[in-house]
């Protein structure tokens, strides 16, 4: 066997020791959360991330929960009913506990670098200086460093909420057809977005995420 072939058995046996663990590297450690101004959470894995969002506005961690996402899943649309994923998640939030006066929707952002700029304009308009991220545990690292990029020039503090566990090795998840799409499709996402978003930004050649459009201010607190 030529030396070409052993090392291409080598990166391939090399590249399957790796998959058992890709999990891992896609989530970032849970750190204990302290109260903040608001809750954000992320569109997509309904209802997990708006139930995880509830919990954490029960036990207090902050007045008011804010959802993003304009896009409007092609099964809503097929059906005539194009609710968008802030819509949808708000919802399910309702439905675990969160009253309707402590929810704020965005149905704008259509990408996780989309949905950062989304919470810095909102956090621009309102002056509130920190916020909890929600999200599943492998999206996890993608948006504490997208969200991060967003939210630095502000001087806001950031913390995320990993809803969850992230697959474990002894799990054998890369044996069965969700989680190993899932986590694919996430491995995919956190490449590209280095290349496009995340080094680009890090080296100053890029701008942080800026909401896709301009955020309406909020309405005026009524009268006493």
């Amino acid at each position: 066997m030529s030396t070409a072939a052993v090392r291409r058995i080598g990166v391939v046996l090399a590249a399957i020791a790796l998959v058992p663990w890709l999990p891992r590297l896609l989530a970032t450690r849970s750190e204990p959360l302290v109260a903040a101004d608001a809750l954000f959470v992320f569109p997509g894995d309904l209802p997990a991330r708006a139930r995880c969002a509830a919990q954490l506005y029960r036990r207090g961690l902050a007045p008011v929960v804010v959802f993003s996402g304009g896009r409007v899943a092609p099964q809503l649309e097929a059906i005539g009913r194009p609710v968008p994923d802030a819509i949808l998640n708000a919802e399910v939030a309702r439905r675990f506990g969160v009253p309707a006066e402590a929810i704020v929707t965005l149905d704008a952002g259509t990408s996780t670098w989309e949905d950062a700029g989304v919470l810095a304009g909102w956090l621009r308009l309102t002056g509130l200086r920190s916020v909890i991220a929600v999200t599943s545990p492998s999206h996890s690292r993608r948006a504490l460093w997208t969200t991060r990029l967003a939210l630095d020039p502000l001087g806001a503090r950031l913390q995320l909420a990993s809803c969850g566990h992230p697959y474990a090795p002894e799990d054998l998840w890369f044996l069965e057809e969700e989680p190993l799409i899932r986590t694919t499709n996430e491995s995919l996402k956190l490449g590209l977005y280095l290349v496009r978003h995340l080094i680009p930004t890090w080296l100053g050649l890029r701008p942080p995420p800026e909401p896709p459009e301009p955020l309406q201010p909020p309405p005026p607190a009524p009268p006493a």
